[in-house]
């Protein structure tokens, strides 16, 4: 999805800046595997983006 997103957009997301929020209906396996390939950090709290959540 984030090379799509790249392609598409011409952006590059900065994975050193990225960070991923779970809901909590996400096991803990899917979690550390998601975070893992995306060499993201797990946040409590999801943040906002004109106005719309950022959580996965």
């Amino acid at each position: 999805v984030l090379v799509a997103y790249q392609n598409f957009t011409g952006q590059k997301v900065n994975l050193l800046k990225s960070s991923v929020f779970f809901s909590r209906n996400a096991c803990d396996e899917v979690k550390a595997a998601v975070c893992q390939v995306l060499n993201g950090t797990e946040v409590c709290n999801s943040t906002r983006y004109l106005g719309l959540s950022m959580g996965l």
